[in-house]
């Protein structure tokens, strides 16, 4: 027999099929497994967030290919504002430019939303080495090219190509050896397995506190007020090593301009609680309200600045 549905019935599908877009769950898609730094983020925004746009906010994870799988799944996404990307720079700005055949073009394909926070390189060494300024690593170096290697935290992530960068600078051809993360990094130059490393200043603190490291550089256009004892790179003479890595929120590129500009505006003020404050200061990460066209500024700055290292160094992502 056919369903009759009765006036009220009637009432309330009509009513269900005219609810505004802000009663719909948004999701916010991450690229790298629960429980990492990306992962963190995520979810520390998603209630503000969600509080802010007034609708629920959802992390999901779809892990792999430094964010790749995530990229792609937001370039198929409805331009509707419901699906966003918490993305660090490794997948915006590296990862496209490792490959011969990028599935996603970040400055074609993606609408930079809002800029949810930065984090300065830093050289340590072993704090058992004779090593104790930049100068004297680099000609540690040179006087036997076996010792022209650091720990990244991956292969085509941000620490890698920095590391790059450092020896073109410099002059040696400092290859990477490229962990799953910073903290085995830290820990097999600690034990003295590798002599280097080039992480994010923050999780080096705790080791060269305890006199495990010694840090001979940093890469902020200043020092930082955790480690004011760490000179800048741009100090010891070295400007082109001044810079910062990233993590931003994306939508896809036809999302209308008022919505991303009502989306940038809940990041902002989930940024300005103190509660996010706290938890980013505990990733040492620096807030940076940045609008959609700065945002987007900086990211087709980084992609022009880094193509250049990225490809000196003759690294695939996609090399079997």
């Amino acid at each position: 027999m056919p369903r009759v549905r009765t006036p009220l019935a009637l009432a309330l599908v009509a009513s269900l099929a005219c609810a505004p877009a802000a009663a719909q769950t948004a999701r916010m898609l991450v690229g790298y497994p629960p429980g990492g730094a990306v992962d963190v983020l995520g979810r520390i925004f998603a209630e503000p967030m969600g509080e802010a746009l007034g609708r629920p906010v959802i992390v999901e994870n779809r892990p792999g290919a430094v964010g790749q799988i995530a990229a792609e799944a937001l370039k198929a996404a409805a331009p509707d504002g419901a699906t966003l990307m918490l993305a660090p720079d490794a997948t915006v700005i590296f990862r496209p430019q490792t490959l011969a055949k990028p599935p996603y073009d970040p400055l074609a394909d993606f609408a930079p939303v809002a800029h949810t926070g930065r984090w300065n390189f830093a050289l340590a060494v072993q704090a058992e080495m004779r090593v104790k300024t930049l100068a004297e690593y680099v000609a540690w170096v040179k006087a036997d090219p076996g010792r022209a290697v650091f720990a990244s935290s991956g292969a085509g992530g941000s620490t890698h190509f920095f590391g790059v960068l450092l020896g073109q600078t410099e002059g040696i051809a400092l290859q990477q050896v490229p962990y799953k993360g910073a903290g085995p990094a830290i820990l097999d130059v600690v034990a003295g397995h590798v002599p280097a490393t080039i992480q994010p200043l923050g999780t080096l603190l705790a080791q060269a506190k305890a006199g495990k490291l010694a840090i001979l550089g940093m890469s902020g256009k200043e020092r930082s007020s955790g480690a004011p004892d760490v000179p800048t790179f741009a100090e010891l003479g070295l400007p082109a090593l001044t810079a910062d890595a990233w993590f931003g929120i994306f939508a896809p590129a036809a999302t209308p301009a008022d919505t991303v500009k009502k989306l940038n505006a809940a990041f902002v003020s989930a940024m300005r609680t103190a509660a996010v404050k706290d938890r980013m200061r505990g990733l040492d990460l620096e807030v940076h309200e940045m609008s959609p066209a700065e945002f987007a500024g900086v990211v087709r700055a980084d992609y022009a600045r880094w193509g250049p290292v990225i490809r000196a160094s003759g690294f695939r992502g996609d090399a079997p």
